[in-house]
């Protein structure tokens, strides 16, 4: 099973690509990267960048399921607004090649992959690096978020799932 994890904005859209084998057993890095817009530009290229961009890293990796990060609304409606954007152009990307879409939040992620919901950067990167067998760790956060919310949901859905358990 190949997962795809999306840590969205419409400046910086992070992914991580993940090889699920043995049940969740092993999981394996493919790529993460970051797709970065040009500050410049009209917010609708922006958004025309990012849909093209994912929709190649789709076409490219073909994943199984899309884990997009959730929408936390703090103080910055500026930012939401954006990170909405994201989110449903990835979502768009995702149904038009009938891709499961799954959500969670980054408390969630921390909690599933740390056991604190409010881990700093740092240790969530240590945590990936540490899950994955990584002899070093994802570079960019926005890299790295994404491949948490792909770990996030193998842990979820497949390891702590009640039907996969009895196969351990």
């Amino acid at each position: 099973m190949i997962v795809i994890g999306i840590d969205p904005g419409t400046a910086r859209m992070g992914y991580g690509v993940i090889k699920v084998l043995n049940k969740g057993k092993k999981i394996e890095l493919i790529e993460s990267n970051v797709l970065v817009t040009h500050p410049n530009i009209e917010p609708e290229n922006r958004l025309k960048f990012l849909y093209k961009s994912l929709n190649s890293v789709l076409k490219e990796y073909q994943p199984d399921v899309m884990v997009i990060e959730k929408l936390f609304f703090n103080t910055n409606a500026k930012t939401a607004i954006a990170v909405g954007q994201a989110r449903g152009i990835s979502m768009l990307a995702a149904a038009n090649k009938r891709i499961k879409v799954c959500e969670y939040t980054a408390l969630e992620a921390k909690l599933e992959l740390t056991g604190y919901g409010r881990s700093d950067k740092k240790v969530m990167q240590e945590a990936v690096k540490k899950l994955l067998g990584l002899t070093s760790k994802v570079k960019s956060d926005d890299a790295n978020d994404a491949v948490a919310m792909a770990v996030c949901y193998v842990n979820k859905s497949i390891i702590n799932n009640p039907l996969t358990k009895k196969d351990k």
